[in-house]
């Protein structure tokens, strides 16, 4: 037999699937829904919690629970064409850029291996689709490696203005590497992606170095992990032989 949580859950369900509670549409308080359903709160959240798993709910603080919105799929891929194709695949993108000037501080110090105090530039990159954030990216490169200025607009929404800038200098990435996590948002990552801070986000952090092993480039991207997948292609032996003949 199934669960009271379960059946609040299944007929709050058929109600989202049937158009009856339209997407971004508010939900009745949550007093008010226990009262309906007359189950406890802590009842009724159980199966909100449910409904937030499936991605049919947002939660917000301070303002209640929401029908999900569908939101475009985002493709990351560390390959240049691929994320141009990301780019002119997704209808309505618009990327806003923000340059600034910092001194590494003792967690920017060891994360791109420079003395504390070192001179950086910062590009952050927020990327909306109409009016819904899209894509949060913020790349680091040390003023000594290039001092170089972004337009306010971009086509790129994960940054790769800021490597083609490196190329326009002479800096030669010769390895990145990128380390994948799926984690909850911070504060500041919910409300610029607005996303409920129990929507998970996928982050990655690419450390771009040249041929000396300096870090040229370390980059700090978050996307929301419900609406993100990661594309990795790799060369086999015979088509990079191939490719040489």
């Amino acid at each position: 037999m199934a669960m009271r949580y379960q059946v609040i859950a299944d007929d709050l369900r058929r109600l989202i699937e049937s158009g009856e509670l339209e997407a971004g549409q508010r939900l009745p308080a949550e007093a008010e829904l226990a009262s309906k359903y007359m189950v406890t709160n802590p009842t009724l959240r159980r199966a909100l919690d449910v409904l937030q798993a499936e991605g049919l709910v947002e939660k917000y603080h301070g303002r209640g629970n929401f029908v999900r919105k569908p939101m475009p799929l985002l493709t990351y891929s560390i390959d240049a064409a691929a994320a141009c194709h990301m780019a002119r695949s997704t209808p309505g993108l618009q990327v806003g850029v923000t340059m600034s000037r910092l001194e590494a501080d003792e967690a920017l110090s060891a994360l791109l291996q420079v003395e504390r105090g070192t001179p950086l530039t910062l590009y952050v990159y927020i990327s909306h689709v109409g009016a819904a954030p899209h894509s949060l990216a913020r790349l680091y490169v040390p003023r000594d490696v290039a001092d170089f200025g972004v337009p306010r607009s971009s086509s790129a929404p994960l940054g790769d203005d800021v490597r083609a800038g490196l190329t326009s200098v002479g800096v030669r990435v010769a390895s990145t590497v990128e380390r994948l996590t799926a984690r909850p948002p911070t504060a500041e990552e919910a409300h610029t992606l607005g996303i409920a801070a129990s929507r998970p986000v996928l982050s990655i952090q690419r450390t771009a170095t040249d041929i000396a092993g300096r870090i040229v480039e370390w980059t700090f991207l978050t996307l929301p992990g419900d609406r993100t997948e990661a594309v990795f292609t790799s060369r086999t032996a015979k088509n990079s032989l191939e490719a040489t003949r």
